[in-house]
């Protein structure tokens, strides 16, 4: 019994391994959303059923073997776009390499490339996406630019069937009330932004939208808000805390969603 015991408590002692995502086919009539673990940074792959794959943010150069090896686990072959919702180190600093290795066709951004995330005068053309506009990325894919803090800023609400996600590129309170008193919105996920390192969102922030799933990604020598992880699952929230927890992916048809991990 005491060896049981032992071993029992050597088991929950240690985070699980991350768990990389795998290639899934897919019905025409559904979608992934990838959310990557990485060591430091921020990426989302999303892929849908009839052969379209974005990439959302590219991470820092730190997670760029991470990066590209889980792409290639996946079977992304080719991108359609990379979408950057802001021009920091930890959400851009691959772009370069892959828009070569995957042969991109644009680069989507809220404001003029810096230097940092200069796709290096390759082939991919740039899009400037501006607040408010709506976009069909695939049939049954959309979004929504929501309003910003600044220029580079792009945060945006994704939406697939009857899914939700926003996707939060910057953690100012003020964000907050801008979104709701510009687009009073309900997302079943969250990515939360600033790799939850400030004090959004606020309580009523997550009344408003009430989201079902957080996603927090991993930023090197930063920990997250503890009273804002806390605020989460106060609020009922499953936290996917993706340094924790693995890449996660969600899978989404027309009806409904379901998180993988």
């Amino acid at each position: 019994m005491r060896i049981l015991l032992i071993m029992f408590l050597i088991v929950i002692s240690f985070p699980s391994h991350h768990v990389d995502a795998e290639r899934m086919l897919l019905d025409k009539n559904e979608a992934i959303f990838v959310f990557f673990s990485l060591p430091d940074g921020e990426a989302m792959l999303i892929q849908t059923g009839r052969g379209k794959d974005f990439l959302v943010n590219t991470a820092s150069k730190e997670s760029e073997d991470d990066l590209l090896a889980q792409l290639s686990n996946i079977g992304v072959d080719q991108l359609d776009s990379i979408i950057l919702t802001n021009q920091e180190k930890s959400t851009c600093g691959n772009t370069s390499r892959i828009v070569k290795r995957y042969h991109v066709e644009s680069v989507i951004h809220g404001a003029d490339l810096e230097e940092i995330c200069s796709k290096s005068n390759n082939h991919a053309k740039e899009v400037i996406w501006k607040e408010g506009e709506l976009h069909e990325l695939n049939p049954g894919l959309s979004v929504r630019v929501l309003p910003s803090m600044g220029e580079s800023d792009m945060s945006l609400f994704f939406m697939y069937g009857k899914t939700s996600l926003m996707y939060l590129a910057s953690g100012e309170l003020e964000l907050e009330q801008k979104i709701a008193d510009s687009y009073p919105l309900k997302a079943e996920v969250i990515k939360i932004a600033d790799y939850a390192r400030t004090q959004s969102p606020t309580l009523h922030f997550l009344e408003e939208v009430d989201p079902h799933v957080a996603m927090v990604f991993p930023l090197q020598g930063s920990r997250p808000n503890e009273g804002l992880l806390e605020r989460l699952h106060e609020s009922w929230i499953e936290v996917y805390q993706l340094k924790n927890t693995g890449t996660t992916t969600i899978l989404c048809n027309l009806e409904d969603y379901e998180v993988l991990s």
